[in-house]
């Protein structure tokens, strides 16, 4: 039991302060395509030498590797790209609660793609939580807040969860295919893709390859790159293992919760009774997803 706390403990705690690490990453004068790439190739180098370490195998056929192209593509490049264009426009903290609604995005997106019915307390408790989120940005709603540059950092943010979710509904169907890819061998090939993507990205734009030598833009990269990317993924893997995915999911439900304190704490933001109210809405919604019957 005191395992499993530390697990779930150490998951949430990183993921939950990986936003604001986005945020100093975006801020390092290095394009944001660029930085994506380095901390997926550390990244990749990490579960590759677990794999090595764990004998997990790493060959495959060539139509599952098609497969690990396009998931790099979707949660491993494209979904970051967005978050971190979007932490231009917004604090830390608010980009996690829009990506709480991942959970309903991956409901829909397994029945279209998957053919797998959702169940209508689910289908309430994601639209519950899409008006959790309208109550949570209701201030810069109704007023002038919600400028062009607010507007642009929410419209970024859903469409980064949305290419989150398809990645997932992606790798839902690897596990269910004919032979099963082990996770950390699938983690590691789409890392290293999605790092290839966001590389082509940045040649793309023409922009010289960079790299910014500060002490926060190094210590964000390593964080992003080795504890939010590999350790955090691993241990997220080992407490699923122990106590199934229904239980270990719970762990999304503390992430905007710590994110959000780390915004109050170093990007000077004011939370309010609306913020607050918005919030509860969006994890109890994902809750009730989470919940057997």
């Amino acid at each position: 039991m005191l395992k499993n706390l530390s697990l779930l403990s150490l998951v949430v705690a990183v993921w939950g302060s990986t936003w604001f690490a986005i945020k100093l990453q975006a801020e390092g004068g290095v394009p944001v395509e660029q930085s994506v790439s380095y901390r997926f190739l550390l990244a990749a180098l990490c579960l590759l030498a677990w794999c090595a370490a764990t004998r997990k195998p790493l060959r495959f056929a060539a139509g599952t590797h098609g497969r690990f192209v396009l998931l790099g593509l979707l949660q491993y490049s494209l979904n970051f790209v967005l978050f971190y264009r979007a932490s231009s426009y917004m604090v830390s903290g608010l980009m996690s609660v829009v990506f709480a609604l991942a959970a309903g995005f991956n409901f829909v997106n397994a029945r279209i793609f998957l053919k797998r019915p959702i169940p209508p307390l689910n289908a309430v408790a994601a639209l519950t939580g899409v008006i959790g989120l309208g109550i949570a940005f209701w201030p810069e709603i109704r007023g002038s807040a919600l400028d062009g540059t607010m507007a642009m950092g929410l419209a970024l943010s859903v469409a980064a969860t949305l290419s989150f979710s398809f990645g997932n509904t992606l790798a839902a169907k690897l596990q269910t295919a004919s032979v099963p890819v082990p996770v950390v061998s699938g983690a590691m090939w789409s890392m290293l893709y999605g790092s290839l993507w966001s590389l082509g990205f940045a040649l793309v734009h023409g922009a010289p390859l960079r790299f910014d030598w500060h002490a926060s833009y190094v210590g964000s990269l390593l964080y992003l790159a080795v504890m939010g990317s590999a350790v955090a993924f691993v241990s997220y893997l080992t407490l699923l293992g122990r106590i199934g995915p229904g239980r270990a999911a719970f762990a999304t439900l503390l992430f905007p919760l710590v994110a959000l304190a780390i915004s109050a704490a170093f990007e000077h933001y004011s939370w309010n009774a609306w913020l607050v109210a918005g919030v509860a809405v969006v994890l109890l919604s994902n809750a009730a997803m989470l919940v057997k019957r």
